[in-house]
């Protein structure tokens, strides 16, 4: 599980789309252990491969990005991307590699010691849906096919038995012309297995009975660029004018000036330090004094403070902390005893081909659109 990002799947899906070959070798030749069981060299190899994957579809992820708002591929963009696949940053791909296939073997662990388990029908119905045959999927083609249909004629196959044979010839379809002997269908339900598995771990155990709430406050400020105008404000506001009037002529907080400077309801660690501390001191229907922050200075009001549940960035932050302190304690708890030599054993393939630098100018204002980033697993 990842801060920035937590979904497994979708870096799975893109492995599917990148061929590999695959190296063969000896079953004795181990790389390291978990609790007693081997990782192999191959194992180890096809999890390197699979990390380098993940590199090289970021910067293919990000060319499209890129692409979309008419932002050039240059030099440092590429060069970033060479770096870290390149000769010199092999131990640290190797290691990141092996990391994962560790984690791997202390999700099982833990698994069996909390009687955790994921069935094949649960990694099945996961791959139905990311090949388009969820069981929503297709009941919105099943709808989108009937519409307008006068009659059904009875007889012959059942839906239910085309729908899964059509699911496995896509599924079989796409590894041979896709994958080619890239790697198996079995090895791709595995790496789903862990996502899901994971997933299931963290919900059952980790996150089981705790309660994702924390003090908030509803608050209101005006922001201006001097503490002389700040006290300006403030003397108004003592002789009884009206909040919203000078929040909408005053505040340079343009994002909110005309909604009264309302910025909802927030939870510690959310705001600038300045502000939080004042924020929190204040009680309902209190106004600050001048609070000075990096973006100006404040006054800021009070509409309300009470224990509330954390929603989007806070519950993500909430569960990330609880999850780190979790692997902590369990990666510690582990048998874990790699060995050497896995270093030679690290590949340069897939290979890496970057895009051609495009040398062109763009606007200024579409090259200052916001860039998503993009995620890696674990």
């Amino acid at each position: 599980m990842n801060k920035n990002k937590i979904s497994r799947a979708a870096v799975i899906v893109i492995a599917m789309l990148i061929l590999i070959s695959s190296a063969v070798f000896a079953e004795s030749d181990i790389v390291a252990k978990v609790n007693g069981t081997d990782i192999t060299a191959e194992q180890f190899v096809e999890s390197a491969r699979y990390a380098r994957f993940e590199i090289i579809q970021e910067y293919d992820y990000m060319y499209q990005v890129y692409s979309m708002y008419g932002i050039p591929i240059d030099d440092a963009f590429n060069q970033q991307y060479i770096n870290e696949l390149s000769e010199e940053n092999k131990a640290q791909l190797g290691q990141r590699a092996l990391n994962q296939l560790t984690y791997n073997l202390v999700l099982d662990s833990e698994a069996q010691k909390a009687n955790v388990t994921v069935s094949d029908d649960e990694v099945t119905a996961s791959m139905k849906e990311m090949f388009g045959f969820g069981e929503d999927q297709t009941a919105a083609a099943d709808t989108s096919a009937t519409l307008g249909a006068e009659s059904v004629e009875v007889g012959g196959v059942e839906p239910e038995i085309n729908k899964e044979l059509e699911f496995q010839q896509t599924v079989d379809e796409f590894f041979s012309t896709r994958i080619d002997g890239a790697f198996t269908q079995d090895f791709f339900r595995k790496q789903i297995y862990y996502m899901l598995l994971e997933n299931k771990l963290l919900e059952e155990t980790v996150f089981k009975d705790q309660v994702f709430e924390d003090e908030m406050v509803s608050a209101r400020h005006i922001l201006v660029e001097t503490e002389d105008k700040a006290q300006e404000i403030l003397d108004k506001l003592a002789a009884g004018e009206d909040w919203n009037t000078l929040a909408a002529e005053n505040s340079i907080d343009t994002s909110n000036k005309d909604t009264s400077g309302d910025l909802g309801w927030f939870s510690r660690g959310t705001m600038v330090l300045p502000f939080e501390e004042a924020a929190f001191a204040l009680e309902p229907g209190e106004i600050s004094g001048i609070v000075k922050s990096d973006f100006g200075y404040h006054i800021i009001a009070s509409d309300g403070k009470e224990v509330r549940p954390l929603e989007g960035e806070a519950i993500d932050n909430a569960k990330y902390a609880l999850y780190q302190a979790w692997f902590d304690k369990v990666n510690a708890e582990a048998d874990i005893e790699t060995f050497d030599g896995w270093l030679d054993l690290v590949p340069n393939e897939p290979e890496f081909t970057p895009y051609p630098v495009q040398p062109t100018s763009v606007p200024e204002a579409e090259a200052a659109e916001p860039i998503v980033e993009a995620t890696t697993a674990p």
